[in-house]
């Protein structure tokens, strides 16, 4: 059986982060496993084709980051207090490529992120990020729907 010493967890600080975070840092404690916490600020060129000054648009991108920073240390705060064997990473970029390549530079055993996003119009679009991971992984994923009544079950690791 492989060993699971690092472990890739994606956020968005969405209302079902928490769940997905919990999930995994539980998982970890029960493996002794490092927890990498990532957030991908989705890259901004998809709005190039407007203009916008160029000084404006690099504004925005570090207000974004910014801001992603300061959301990662309350999220860190409020779901990690009790989990030292964390490193948090910030990055900017296509979310899927990023993640992958988080996992390759940091040599993760398994991913462990959350189903939920994009819906409808959005996700024919824009495709899913899970999907996305799940194709191109180097590694297993696990995936969490936290949509489906799991709640209670996501988190027993008691075997039952």
């Amino acid at each position: 059986m492989m060993e699971i010493k690092k472990i890739l967890v994606p956020i968005d600080f969405s209302e079902v982060a928490p769940l997905v975070a919990k999930w995994a840092k539980e998982f970890a404690k029960k493996v002794g496993a490092k927890i990498y916490l990532t957030y991908i600020l989705e890259d901004l060129t998809g709005i190039e084709s407007i203009y916008i000054d160029p000084k404006i648009l690099m504004s925005l991108e570090k207000e974004l980051l910014e801001g992603a920073k300061k959301s990662m240390e309350e999220f860190v705060k409020a779901n990690f207090s009790d989990f030292e064997n964390l490193e948090t990473i910030i990055k900017s970029g296509d979310v899927v490529e990023k993640i992958i390549e988080i996992a390759s530079e940091k040599e993760v055993d398994l991913i462990v992120m959350g189903t939920h996003g994009r819906k409808g119009l959005d996700r024919i679009l824009f495709g899913s990020v899970a999907e996305g991971v799940v194709k191109h992984s180097p590694v297993p994923v696990v995936t969490i729907n936290p949509y489906r009544g799991l709640k209670e079950k996501l988190l027993d690791f008691s075997g039952s």
